[in-house]
């Protein structure tokens, strides 16, 4: 902790407020701060209460200053009617109130404060009373605290921690983040906890896969790229900060930094980044040694026959009963040699019956009327038109990502930028299937495996389960959010707007950050358990976030964390 004032142990800075107006109560209490241009407090701070042997530790959630002046006449007439130019004789005696939400307490006990505790700063020993809960071989580093106003110091910052049993299962699983584009919060915080979860299984001698999807830019294209060595690092960030031109900044940052390797030290991880892409992405280049993927007839199941035939629209009965019959013929029977093109030709050159509305299709049973069998074939035909760059028309089977690509405590990168959407959401399908199966063979079996635990992570998930509307990639995403955890299979989901994905999915995280929103998004009911914290939602900038950990039952916590060392590179 810094020599400072502010980080003194004994410096109290204000007590507890018990009154009729601001009632204490067990999650949450109001106290006054002294008087002291130096005490720089802002929501989302942690202080420590004591008294009376009970120690909390809280989060300002709101702050208000009030004088004793009685009303705003009062005000107008002291400055000469309404004159701002006047400088009244006296200064009125300004008291600031803050409002206290619990994090963690001892003793453990759900009472309201019934004394006028003191209130300080936050030292280094008082952070194991807010830990204690998570073992040591369960910590995984969620962020940094704010404990005081001096950015630059290293020790102005405490790490926050999530349990590993709640972050990946079996007691929860998966995290939800939410915030606007473009402000750098949403990937590189999923970046941010994927190497914090490496750190801890190579700490804890466990083997996890970590999956990207790139689906905008290139966010995830450069992650291979990290200096050499801390020094190395030091200088990256120096140049990136000095880039934007905001000095306080470069202060944090390189605080944050130096106390993230203390927990996370990436360079020393350096994890292995395998990069799995499609023919002709025009990013191939930005990659080390990409493998290409492609996907043919026999590498998808009917829920991805479904999803990439009927994007965006329901398929009538009578389609989904032709497909069906075809796929039973076809696919399920395992003939090995059938290809896309093959399909085409079927469906393209059925006979029809006695000249008749009804057709039949080479090796499938029954008729179908032929306005049906058309509207499968243009769909059909469509699709791999805007497919060709992932789809292989005249082999049975193609390149898809496989279970066993996957490589321990390394992060495997699968680019869909670019890609059409129906495209997206097919691989995106596949794959998630891919490594559900593959972990359910290895519990089933009892495997000992390379591979003990996945963690998926994508953006734009609205696009994948949204709020309303039925897909095989929804009801996909739902089943691992709901049982997952069992087949330790986590997912770290993100999208801008929180409110247009579906309910249980975003009920079912046990961790979930949001970022700077707008106001209209906050509003929705499912923020709710932000508290008053969600009118600092808003006013958040890079690099902070509104935290919930299920660990932590009583509040949420504004927590900080570095931008990716990636980005700052130069080439």
């Amino acid at each position: 902790m810094s020599s400072n004032t502010q980080g003194s142990s004994n410096n109290i800075i204000g007590r507890i407020v018990i009154s009729r107006d601001k009632p204490a109560k067990p999650n949450e209490f109001w106290g006054w701060i002294k008087s002291d241009k130096n005490i720089q407090l802002e929501v989302g701070t942690v202080l420590t209460v004591e008294g009376e042997g009970s120690k909390i530790i809280a989060t300002i959630e709101d702050m208000e200053s009030i004088s004793d002046i009685p009303d705003r006449l009062h005000e107008f007439y002291g400055f000469d009617y309404g004159n701002p130019l006047n400088e009244p004789p006296t200064k009125p005696k300004v008291i600031k109130y803050i409002k206290l939400r619990v994090i963690s307490r001892d003793p453990k006990i759900f009472v309201s404060p019934d004394d006028r505790f003191k209130i300080r700063f936050v030292n280094s020993n008082d952070i194991d009373i807010f830990i204690r809960d998570i073992p040591q071989d369960k910590r995984v580093l969620g962020g940094f605290l704010k404990v005081n106003s001096d950015e630059k110091e290293p020790s102005s910052w405490l790490p926050v921690f999530l349990h590993a049993d709640y972050l990946l299962g079996p007691e929860g699983a998966h995290v939800n983040i939410t915030g606007k584009s473009g402000l750098a919060t949403k990937t590189s915080y999923a970046l941010f906890l994927s190497y914090a979860i490496l750190a801890w299984a190579k700490a804890n001698d466990k083997k996890v896969a970590i999956v990207l999807f790139n689906v905008k830019s290139r966010d995830f294209l450069r992650l291979h790229k990290l200096p050499d060595d801390w020094a190395k690092a030091n200088e990256w960030i120096e140049k990136w900060v000095n880039k934007i031109g905001d000095i306080r900044i470069k202060d944090r940052i390189k605080a944050l930094w130096e106390q993230t390797k203390n927990y996370v030290d990436i360079l020393a991880i350096k994890p292995d980044v395998y990069y799995f892409t499609y023919q002709g992405d025009p990013d191939m280049n930005n990659m080390v040694y990409p493998v290409t993927y492609s996907y043919g007839f026999h590498d998808l199941s009917r829920e991805e026959f479904i999803t990439a035939l009927f994007h965006r629209v329901e398929p009538t009965d009578p389609q989904l009963n032709l497909l069906d019959a075809y796929l039973e013929r076809y696919l399920l029977n395992n003939d090995r040699n059938h290809t896309f093109k093959t399909m085409l030709n079927n469906l393209l050159n059925a006979r029809r019956e006695d000249r008749g509305p009804y057709v039949r299709i080479e090796g499938v049973q029954g008729t179908y009327y032929i306005s049906t069998v058309r509207a499968l074939y243009n769909r059909l035909n469509g699709f791999l038109s805007r497919t060709s760059d992932i789809i292989v028309r005249d082999q049975p089977s193609g390149r898809p990502i496989k279970f066993n690509d996957l490589k321990p405590n390394s992060l495997h990168v699968i680019q869909l930028y670019r890609l059409d959407d129906a495209a997206n959401r097919l691989i995106v399908n596949n794959v998630i299937r891919m490594i559900r199966e593959g972990l359910e063979k290895q519990t089933k079996e009892a495997q000992t495996n390379e591979i003990e635990r996945v963690v998926v992570i994508t953006d734009e998930l609205n696009k994948y389960a949204p709020k309303s509307g039925e897909s095989s990639i929804k009801e996909q995403i739902i089943d691992i959010v709901a049982r997952g955890r069992d087949v330790r299979l986590s997912l770290i989901g993100a999208q801008q707007f929180a409110s247009e994905i579906d309910s249980e999915v975003y009920g079912n995280c046990s961790t979930k950050a949001v970022g700077c929103s707008d106001t209209s998004e906050i509003s929705d009911a499912i923020y709710r358990y932000l508290g008053d914290l969600k009118e600092q939602v808003p006013y958040l900038n890079k690099g902070e976030i509104m935290l919930y950990h299920s660990i932590y039952t009583m509040t949420v916590m504004k927590v900080f964390f570095p931008p990716p060392l990636h980005v700052m590179s130069d080439n």
